[in-house]
């Protein structure tokens, strides 16, 4: 039997009104039905299945004998001289099922006779199925009573295997995680890193990470010490769909009197901007590094090596921190491998543990502290970019210091991945006429003056070009910004 409709989000009533011919077999005792109600095809479960038969006659025992096969938390009974079963839930792929015996008199026209005593074989069977029925019932209750008790072995395991773990967490970090107290307490300052380039600070800052912010800090540094300048070459445009971004290009100056030599990333800086994308030319367009953006990000990684191997020998971790990590760590794997082995075994308090355990995993790394030297260096910047994001340089009183360090403000700013937001209103401290006195290497179109905010935008959008170039496939920012069935089966209830 089919049936369609539709429904969304709604309950639905059906009834299904059918005849069942032939159901009824009459012997010479007894008079028999055993009828399927619901079948084993069904792929859903079930919540509640009652079955209601109604006799010619008031039904009860002895003259009414009944038995369900199907699930063993089944009922039957007789209610208001009826014979009533029922059974919820019931399981997808189980049936429902039940078998009755009453005075064949009450049945004259049945269709199916037959000349024989039925009731004692009846009886047989229902009894064997009753016996197995009982069994499994004990066998059952075994299994949840076993289950019970592997579970609170399973709690008492998993919670004591937690406490082991923060308990030693506890007493690593009160051994290892304090870290090392510096003598400086300031939150906000103006110094600058003078005599280290702002590729190391970037380095520093980001914890050995070298992201875009350091190739755009660099650039910058350059830049200011006469080795290229940048000059702005379009002014933005106002189109229907925005603003056309200004265009800038790069070229290669030589610096009259050269201090010192350049570090190898900065010559390769160089060299790669000039020689390999300019080919050799003295100057590049900014929008070359976008449109070589591939070649760009292989560079880029080898570069980062170049950076890298200067700092390789700088110490960052406290030894004995260090220690202390790995100790938690291997810690934290001893209690979600234990958790692993409680689910295996008893049962799924294992969870508890294997939570646990993860997340002190995570804690573990906490211990890590800096030497006393990296430590202090990290506070120092730390408070520069707190002076730089959070504008003090704009207060009464400190603007024009300020303004004597802008240049390095905006190249150290960059190395410590100042946004967009903050460099733009940093910009716009320059005086409107004086951004080439401040910025020699930065040419505006035509000779001519930008107004303040006009030179704040061309600027933020430079830097934002040149550090998005690398920082936006190479997984680093900065820059600009889980028995039945017909005769067998267990009775899971009697009546009489």
């Amino acid at each position: 039997m089919r049936w369609f409709y539709r429904a969304k989000n709604e309950s639905r009533t059906f009834t299904l009104n059918y005849l069942a011919t032939d159901a009824i077999t009459a012997y010479q005792d007894v008079a028999e039905l055993y009828f399927k109600f619901v079948g084993a095809a069904n792929d859903f479960p079930v919540q509640t299945v009652e079955v209601t038969i109604e006799f010619p006659f008031p039904a009860g025992y002895p003259e009414v004998r009944a038995w369900a096969h199907g699930p063993l938390w089944g009922e039957v009974e007789f209610r208001n001289d009826n014979l009533h079963l029922s059974v919820s839930p019931l399981p997808a792929h189980r049936y429902w099922e039940v078998r009755t015996v009453f005075p064949p008199e009450w049945v004259p026209g049945a269709a199916r006779t037959l000349a024989e005593i039925h009731l004692p074989t009846v009886l047989e069977e229902e009894d064997s199925w009753a016996r197995q029925a009982n069994e499994e019932r004990q066998e059952a209750q075994k299994r949840l009573e076993q289950r019970k008790e592997r579970e609170e072995q399973a709690w008492n395991y998993a919670v004591a295997a937690c406490l082991l773990g923060l308990l030693g967490m506890l007493f690593l970090y009160l051994r290892y995680g304090k870290g090392h107290r510096v003598d400086f307490h300031q939150k906000v300052s103006s110094d600058i890193p003078l005599d280290e380039p702002p590729a190391f600070t970037s380095l520093l800052f980001f914890n050995k990470q070298v992201y875009g912010a350091a190739m755009t800090a660099t650039l910058l540094d350059l830049a200011r010490r006469g080795y290229l300048a940048i000059e702005q070459t379009t002014l933005p445009e106002s189109k229907w769909w925005g603003t056309k971004r200004p265009q800038f290009t790069l070229i290669q100056k030589s610096p009259e009197q050269i201090k010192k030599p350049l570090l190898d990333f900065e010559q390769d800086l160089l060299d790669f901007t000039f020689h390999e994308l300019g080919e050799g030319r003295g100057t590049v367009d900014f929008k070359t590094f976008t449109k070589n953006r591939s070649t760009v990000q292989r560079w880029f990684g080898r570069w980062k090596k170049k950076v890298l191997a200067h700092q390789q020998d700088l110490v960052y971790y406290d030894k004995a921190s260090v220690k202390g990590t790995i100790i938690a760590a291997v810690l934290s794997a001893l209690i979600i491998i234990a958790g692993i082995l409680i689910m295996i075994g008893l049962g799924t308090p294992g969870i508890l543990a294997i939570i646990v355990g993860s997340a002190l995993l995570g804690i573990s790394f906490t211990l890590l502290s800096y030497t006393p030297e990296i430590k202090l260096r990290r506070k120092k910047l730390q408070a520069l970019k707190n002076y730089l994001r959070n504008y003090h340089f704009m207060q009464t009183g400190s603007s024009q210091s300020a303004l004597e360090n802008i240049d390095l403000f905006l190249i150290y700013g960059m190395a410590l991945g100042l946004g967009k937001k903050q460099i733009e209103k940093m910009m716009l401290t320059v005086p409107a006429g004086q951004q080439h006195g401040y910025f020699p290497w930065y040419h505006y179109p035509h000779g001519g003056y930008a107004s303040p905010m006009e030179f704040a935008t061309a600027v933020s959008t430079m830097v934002s070009i040149a550090s998005s170039t690398v920082s936006s496939s190479t997984g680093s920012g900065g820059g600009a910004s889980g028995g039945g069935g017909g005769g067998g089966g267990g009775a899971s209830g009697g009546a009489g």
